[in-house]
């Protein structure tokens, strides 16, 4: 990534211990015997290890693989690991790249849009979060704190992603983003992959026209029964405490979700979205 590679001049010097080095997992997606699988597994990998050690490796970032067979046939991932590290923090990496080795020039066309919105999002993400934590120390030394004391807090950035599920029809995963000190500034994004047409799967694509009314529904009903059996459990709208705050009343077609393995949607709401900090990122399966 650019901004990982342009490291600002005081921390170019800093070494890096062994046991940081980053790692590049090859999830190669192929169907065939094995002898064949072995030799396309084989070249694939020899390749990309010429050309990301060739392209990646600098004082900050180092490159290595390990090998993670998926299922399929229609796409291959490979994740690149990165690993940045200096006094004030530690930045972790984790993107994947998708490349389709269908003839379809929609899925190809789409892959090489979701790789390359990837990649922006990683970038200004992580480019965001150094400003970000560069303020907080400008702030805490001002305020009587000490460089030690500052690291010791042992501030992390960390970007990875999930595969929720893939199969000859879809892939869907999910990119994450954090700071560890920055509740405010963790984020998610879901990709829904049809790997037939290349297009963005749709909730309505799932449950069909009435999937507003199936959603809102099934989430309704769902709240209610956590709350019933867990007293911990609570949503804006709900309970004395926060009858007050706005809670949640519908999708839109911008909600977010992904695929999990039964082929159901999971509504995802980020944090503080509809209910306290405290119950973290909410999920609700709507089963078809």
């Amino acid at each position: 990534m650019n901004d990982l590679k342009n490291a600002k001049e005081k921390y170019n010097n800093i070494k890096i211990p062994k046991e940081l080095e980053d790692t590049v997992s090859i999830m190669v997606k192929k169907n065939k015997p094995k002898n064949k699988f072995r030799y396309a597994y084989s070249t694939a990998a020899g390749l990309l290890l010429f050309i990301l050690v060739g392209v990646n490796v600098s004082e900050t970032f180092a490159l290595n693989f390990s090998k993670i067979p998926l299922i399929g046939n229609i796409v291959s991932i490979v994740s690149i690991h990165g690993k940045k590290i200096d006094n004030d923090k530690i930045i972790n990496t984790e993107i994947p790249k998708i490349s389709s080795e269908s003839e379809n020039e929609n899925l190809k066309n789409a892959t090489d849009k979701i790789n390359e919105e990837i990649q922006s999002i990683v970038d200004d993400y992580t480019k965001e979060a150094e400003k970000n934590i560069e303020e907080y120390k400008k702030a805490f030394i001002e305020t009587g704190g000490t460089e030690k004391e500052f690291e010791e807090k042992n501030i992390a950035v960390d970007v990875s992603y999930d595969i929720k599920s893939e199969s000859e029809n879809h892939l869907s995963l999910v990119l994450k983003a954090n700071e560890n000190w920055m509740n405010a500034h963790n984020v998610s994004y879901f990709y829904n992959i049809d790997l037939n047409t290349g297009n963005n799967i749709s909730l309505k694509d799932i449950l069909g026209d009435d999937y507003i009314n199936i959603v809102n529904n099934s989430i309704k009903s769902q709240i209610e029964e956590q709350i019933a059996k867990d007293e911990n459990v609570t949503y804006f709208g709900y309970g004395d405490s926060n009858k007050d705050i706005d809670g949640f009343e519908t999708i839109t077609d911008k909600t977010n979700f992904y695929i999990n393995k039964d082929g159901n949607p999971v509504i995802v709401f980020q944090k503080y979205e509809i209910a306290p900090g405290s119950m973290g990122e909410v999920e609700f399966e709507i089963k078809k």
